[in-house]
């Protein structure tokens, strides 16, 4: 190869775009190099505990230490992604606007758009037209389709009522009833219900199932980040601190 070439500043590719995606169960679990579970950090003897936040596959902070995944040493390992398993189900607070959406549009017995078939076949009709004309996302018409999913009492395709969904901060669900009460929804019942949503449906909504499906925002598994994004200190008394990040991962265990 000659030097010419590799002075080239002439693009050899050209971005058209950038997908954003949600990581799935399977992508945390597949990137992770150690379920952790245990709790604490070091042991007595200041050694990283095995299956705890600073486990040695994780990454190293020490400079003469080799990380037990890569063989790398602290300047040149980029660290390396765990997790935990939850207990229990827990709402993802970036994603609760979406979530109240989801809850609202699509059916909670058959998990289908609130819209009947020739809406939604004019609405897909309307996506491609504009697409092919403009190249680009048609976010008003995402937005449309939304408003109108908004307005149904009865479900087109099951006919079940709709109960409305209310959403109260931090990531509170309550669902009105036919009598007017209010019920509680746990978020184990929330990602059940975002499980029943069909692709096709999704798809109306300008989202690509291969890249996020609504019930991966309702968390079952945790990312535990490498030790490097959240590095202990070693205070001038001696006495070794740790990031406020690997305490309120102790607080999740």
């Amino acid at each position: 190869m000659s030097l010419e070439m590799l002075e080239s500043e002439e693009a050899t590719k050209t971005i058209k775009r950038i997908r954003f995606g949600v990581f799935s169960p399977h992508e945390i679990r597949k990137y992770s190099v150690v379920e952790v579970r245990e709790p604490d950090t070091y042991d007595e003897d200041g050694t990283p505990i095995t299956s705890g936040l600073m486990d040695e596959r994780l990454g190293t902070l020490e400079p003469r230490a080799k990380c037990k995944t890569c063989g790398n040493t602290a300047a040149k390992c980029p660290g390396h992604f765990g997790h935990i398993e939850l207990s229990t189900p827990i709402i993802h607070v970036g994603f609760v606007k979406y979530i109240h959406e989801f809850l609202n549009i699509f059916c909670r017995e058959c998990g289908r758009i609130l819209l009947r078939e020739e809406e939604i076949e004019k609405y897909r009709e309307k996506i491609a037209a504009y697409k092919a004309e403009v190249g680009d996302e048609p976010k008003h018409i995402y937005e449309e389709i939304k408003s109108e999913a908004k307005k149904a009492t009865i479900c087109p395709h099951c006919m079940k009522r709709k109960n409305p969904v209310e959403f109260n901060k931090p990531t509170n669900f309550f669902e009105h009833l036919e009598d007017g009460s209010l019920r509680p929804l746990d978020p184990a019942t929330i990602r059940a219900r975002l499980e029943l949503i069909n692709d096709k449906d999704f798809e109306l909504l300008g989202y690509s199932p291969s890249a996020i499906r609504p019930e991966w925002m309702v968390l079952t598994v945790l990312p535990v980040p490498p030790v490097c994004v959240r590095p202990s200190i070693i205070l001038e008394s001696g006495i070794r601190s740790e990031d406020d990040l690997t305490h309120k991962l102790v607080d999740i265990i």
